[in-house]
């Protein structure tokens, strides 16, 4: 059965094409393998004799029908600078092709497909040629975006798999943007792996899923988003970046940004380091850090950092990160660097004695550190010496 295109609409959200097409079993499946393999958006397989779906693939011998399967074919396939009204010219015969190179990945309809080619194994084994024809020629509907960017993808993934397995905002945010991942992918940053071991992380060198948490926090305007989600939540997140993402990258910004302070915060510290023979240490065996490096360097940090800049854009006391970056010049010290991280440290050691839970906590004590740090509208603006204290007595008023 050759590919059959029934009806094309134009999505103007997400600035691609709905194209609705009828195609064999058969044909489906020999793509459908390859899908799966090079599908890095999609879920885990269920794992259940129980489960519905177990039950669909009895059905299916019976030649049930299934609801159509969603799929994608990513703009970079059809041409990346294209708008949607080149898009909509895109002929029957050339979306034939894309779909056979397999240029497709599932929005939604995995686990039908995994079930559809279970079914086709268990025939296989089992010898029943005349079935497994039968199956094979059974026509089934499939709905492809065509032209649609990665943001597209995720925010029609999120709307279509609301169900019972759907997938996190926070894995969403992970896949869209392990490209940059590696070496030479963001301008003097390189995004590590956990495999790639805690003494390979400094300045310019950052745990991407920290980073992903920060990112998500900023979205989320709180430093719990990464503890606590909800599809509200996940639709808020995704909105900001399908409207804003378009024209920005939102995600590059976050990265250079804090990358820009780090750079800032371990200069004025003039190679500060916690002195343990100092009186202090006595009292402290553990330094929330022993460098400045050591201190901001942590998912912690940058989850307040995410959370606080959500905030105070939000709240209109800051346009961007571009206005971040360009202020960071200002930013001081705002006393003696063996004074200033002093003072910090000992703070982190009452939040870590006094906390029921100093996780939390310490993320607490980081938004109200940023926010107090980039509010133009307050004393402690762009000095980190008065933000040390301010966000301490604003995490007092709350914790103690």
């Amino acid at each position: 059965m050759a590919i059959s295109i029934l009806s094309k609409i134009s999505d103007n959200k997400i600035n691609a094409l709905n194209v609705l097409i009828q195609i064999s079993v058969k044909e489906y499946l020999s793509i459908a393998t390859d899908i799966i393999d090079k599908n890095e958006m999609q879920r885990k397989k269920i794992k259940s004799s129980r489960s519905v779906y177990s039950l669909l693939r009895n059905d299916l011998r019976q030649g049930c029908t299934i609801p159509p399967i969603c799929l994608a074919i990513r703009k970079e396939a059809v041409g990346k600078q294209l708008k949607l009204s080149e898009i909509e010219k895109i002929s029957d015969a050339d979306i034939t092709k894309l779909i056979q190179k397999k240029q497709v990945i599932i929005l939604d309809g995995l686990q039908r497909t995994y079930q559809l080619l279970e079914l086709e194994a268990e025939l296989k084994k089992q010898g029943e040629t005349d079935v497994l024809r039968t199956f094979h020629n059974r026509p089934l509907r499939a709905e492809i975006f065509i032209g649609v960017n990665k943001i597209g993808i995720l925010y029609r993934m999120l709307t279509l798999n609301t169900g019972q397995t759907p997938m996190s905002v926070r894995h969403q945010i992970e896949i869209l943007y392990q490209d940059y991942i590696g070496d030479n992918k963001i301008s003097g940053v390189k995004l590590l792996k956990e495999v790639d071991g805690s003494k390979s992380y400094g300045v310019g060198k950052y745990k991407f899923n920290e980073i992903i948490d920060g990112f998500q926090s900023y979205l989320e305007k709180d430093e719990l988003a990464i503890d606590k989600s909800s599809l509200l939540e996940d639709v808020k997140s995704l909105e900001k970046l399908s409207k804003v993402g378009q024209k920005k990258e939102l995600f590059l910004d976050f990265v250079l940004t804090y990358h820009s302070y780090i750079e800032k915060i371990v200069a004025l510290s003039t190679k500060w380091s916690f002195d343990k023979e100092s009186d202090i240490a006595e009292k402290i065996n553990q330094p929330y850090g022993n460098s400045a490096l050591e201190i901001f360097c942590k998912g912690a940090v940058l989850t307040g950092f995410g959370a606080a800049i959500g905030t105070l854009e939000d709240t209109a006391q800051i346009k961007d990160f571009d206005v971040i970056i360009v202020n960071m010049k200002k930013l001081k010290l705002g006393g003696d660097s063996d004074e200033v991280f002093t003072d910090l440290i000992e703070i982190m050691d009452k939040i870590r004695t006094t906390s029921k839970k100093i996780g939390n906590s310490q993320r607490r004590y980081f938004y109200y550190f940023f926010k107090s740090l980039f509010n133009p509208e307050l004393d402690s603006y762009l000095n980190i010496h008065k933000t040390i204290h301010k966000a301490f007595q604003t995490y007092k008023v709350e914790f103690l």
